[in-house]
């Protein structure tokens, strides 16, 4: 390893993109000049099919991020709903949009799995809730028939449901889009700059009721999406044999880490069914991000519900969990 900053935090596809996302990339170099929305159709139906909706219960936008912020920008709530601990990625969208959080921790000794009647009772005094499934920072799952229950809860409340699912690929999660598009106010968030590794090519889309989704697609400005990017995404959601290749590689790395990171004293180590570790520190830092930057590391430290410092560890490519596995135990053992 070099002495420049290697990334941890980072929880994209170890693997890369599909070979098959690549090679419709190549075959499209032709369609430069035109713009990517022209094309958007083609996935649209593919989508619609795939989850069982009509078209009209799907937008896309510049990736999951863009989207968000124009959901929030359109329902304008004041107080949202969100799991403890958040993402520096939705704690940006927060203050941006100067929203007033309450929080539901997510505790370690529960395996950092959501208590969904704490959820759902929490809800009460909210405009809307942002609930990630995968948690995006701990991998912990909710079930979908907790799901179920929070998007009836949220119904009845009248109030916005934006379910995050960034990371859903990796889980092997099963698809509650006819049950949300059926919702007054929720909606289904997605990327393919995760799971299918196409970030560089900036490409999101949300699933939700069409009342809903109609006034989101007047917002968001298909315009600015890249040419390749609706080709390369119906490869890679078909390509049945990198999806398999994917899981077995995360299965396999986080058994892994759970068998290096167990012979570190003092580290506790929690496997979520995602790509996501968090790995729980019994010894006190400071700053646990500048010790690990002194190893020319970057991670993504928390703070759990009892004070302990966390590590979210997504998993990398073999030879960076061995990284980070080998600066753990030298940092821990100093």
């Amino acid at each position: 390893m070099s002495d420049k900053l290697i990334d941890l935090t980072t929880g994209i596809n170890p693997l890369g993109p599909s070979n098959k996302a690549r090679n419709a990339i190549r075959s499209r170099v032709r369609d430069i000049p035109i713009f990517g929305s022209q094309y958007l159709n083609h996935l649209k139906r593919y989508i619609a099919k795939k989850e069982r909706v009509t078209e009209a219960c799907i937008a896309f936008g510049c990736g999951s991020t863009a989207i968000l912020n124009t959901v929030i920008e359109l329902t304008q709530p004041k107080r949202i709903l969100i799991p403890y601990p958040f993402s520096p990625r939705h704690n940006t969208i927060l203050k941006k949009h100067s929203l007033e959080s309450t929080t539901v921790a997510l505790r370690a000794n529960e395996n950092f799995d959501l208590n969904i009647d704490e959820f759902c009772n929490a809800m009460h005094g909210c405009n809307a809730a942002l609930l990630s499934n995968p948690h995006d920072v701990t991998g912990s799952e909710v079930s979908p028939n907790d799901i179920t229950k929070v998007v009836d809860q949220a119904d009845g409340l009248g109030m916005h449901l934006f379910v995050d699912e960034s990371y859903a690929e990796y889980a092997g999660m099963s698809s509650l889009s006819s049950h949300v598009t059926n919702s007054a106010k929720t909606a289904i968030i997605r990327t393919f700059s995760t799971f299918y590794a196409l970030g560089g090519l900036r490409l999101g889309y949300i699933i939700g009721p069409p009342s809903l989704i109609s006034l989101v697609e007047a917002r968001l400005d298909p315009s600015w999406i890249n040419s390749f990017a609706p080709w390369a995404a119906i490869a890679s959601m078909k390509d049945t044999g990198y999806r398999r290749r994917t899981l077995l590689f995360i299965e396999g790395e986080k058994a892994y880490l759970r068998e290096k990171l167990s012979r570190i004293k003092e580290v506790k180590c929690y496997v979520s069914p995602s790509n996501i570790l968090v790995i729980r520190l019994h010894k006190e830092y400071d700053n646990v991000h500048d010790v690990f930057k002194k190893h020319h590391a970057l991670i993504d430290p928390f703070t759990d519900d009892e004070g302990n410092a966390c590590i979210r560890f997504p998993v990398q490519n073999h030879r960076l969990n061995a990284h980070f596995v080998r600066t753990l135990r030298r940092i821990m053992e100093a």
